[in-house]
């Protein structure tokens, strides 16, 4: 049996690249050849190998707490509440941490490890004895990703992959710095601009409904594997006069001072320019957005350390004034013109500089 393979060469940063269509051909000694992109189902399961019919009979089961013979489904909220509860009681009982903040840790729920956790509010929470499923939500508990309430101080939660990007010195091992420059390094030159539409737009969303985020560095989680960057820490409570989600992101990932800090501060640009194509000028929360973002003054806000103070000014300008000016006044297709242009200028400042030979003079 041959197969060939087409694959496709796509650079998101390049639009010269030529894209190819992804096929497969193939052609069996004896058989007409199957047509491009199609599967024949015909075959019927007795005429599969002995030794894999066996396998399929004989699938492995995992028990879990609470049953004998249950095999182990796809989904936790799948099984009888009583057995969830049981699942819950179980990870509470064993306590394998997979975070610590000033007021709650999360706990590992081994059954399901990469699917659900569970937070306890070590302020709040008094026992483990009387668990129960309440899923009566508000808009608060479902910007944090909550499944249910256990009980008081205690939330079943989505499990969001990813570890937070902010270098703690005082506690990160060398190994654990490394990491999080690697995965710097690996945001400002692999991660498209969708990634970053994607969290600022759950940012602006919850904005708009109401809902904060708390931009601590260790609040923003990034998974290299799925190209994902996840906000999980929205407060009722927390209310920013300086709000900027450029600001916020950027201060998690913890790049400003270093070689990486350009090149997400255009990604995150260019991220926010594009969304601004699609977005309603109401939504925008222009009277809380601060323009002038860097120059609070306190020693941990964003931009202290960015090394081009004037090209920080100028890219700033374009797109907190020029083209948040342009959204109130042009029509819709000059305005995504506009839009194009300013990020081809912010792609030649930040993220792919264009170096111009200086000549010496005499």
């Amino acid at each position: 049996m041959k197969i060939n393979n087409n694959y496709t060469l796509n650079n998101k940063y390049n639009k010269n690249t030529p894209t190819q269509k992804i096929g497969y051909s193939y052609h069996i000694s004896g058989k007409p050849s199957l047509n491009k992109d199609t599967v024949s189902f015909k075959a019927s399961i007795k005429d599969l190998p002995e030794s894999i019919l066996a396998k399929c009979k004989t699938g492995i089961k995992k028990i879990l707490p609470g049953s004998n013979k249950t095999v182990k489904p796809k989904d936790l909220m799948d099984l009888p509440q009583k057995q969830i509860l049981e699942i819950c009681q179980n990870a509470l009982n064993k306590k394998v941490s997979l975070g610590k903040g000033q007021e709650a840790t999360v706990y590992k729920i081994e059954e399901f490890p990469r699917e659900y956790c569970i937070r306890e509010d070590r302020r709040i929470a008094k026992g483990y004895d009387n668990l129960k499923l309440d899923f009566k939500l508000d808009k608060f508990d479902k910007a944090n990703f909550v499944v249910a309430k256990l009980g008081e101080g205690l939330t079943l939660l989505k499990y969001i992959s990813g570890i937070p990007l902010k270098i703690m010195r005082n506690s990160d091992t060398m190994s654990g710095i490394k990491v999080k420059e690697s995965m710097q390094e690996l945001i400002a030159n692999n991660f498209p601009e969708e990634s970053f539409i994607k969290v600022i737009d759950q940012i602006e969303q919850n904005r708009k409904n109401g809902i904060i985020f708390d931009r601590k560095g260790e609040n923003l989680l990034v998974d290299p594997m799925i190209q994902e960057i996840t906000a999980i820490d929205f407060s009722p409570k927390f209310n920013d006069i300086e709000y900027n989600p450029i600001a916020y992101i950027y201060h998690a990932l913890d790049v400003d001072g270093t070689d990486f800090g350009p090149k997400v501060l255009g990604k995150l640009i260019n991220a926010y320019a594009e969304r601004l194509k699609t977005c309603d000028i109401k939504d925008l929360n222009l009277d809380v957005l601060d323009t002038n973002f860097y120059h609070r003054g306190f020693m941990d806000d964003a931009f202290n350390q960015f090394k081009d103070r004037e090209l920080l000014e100028k890219c700033r300008k374009m797109l907190f004034e020029e083209l948040i000016e342009a959204k109130k006044t042009k029509p819709q297709k000059e305005f995504e013109n506009y839009v194009d242009y300013i990020k081809y200028e912010i792609e030649n400042l930040l993220i792919d500089p264009i170096n111009i030979p200086k000549y010496e003079t005499f």
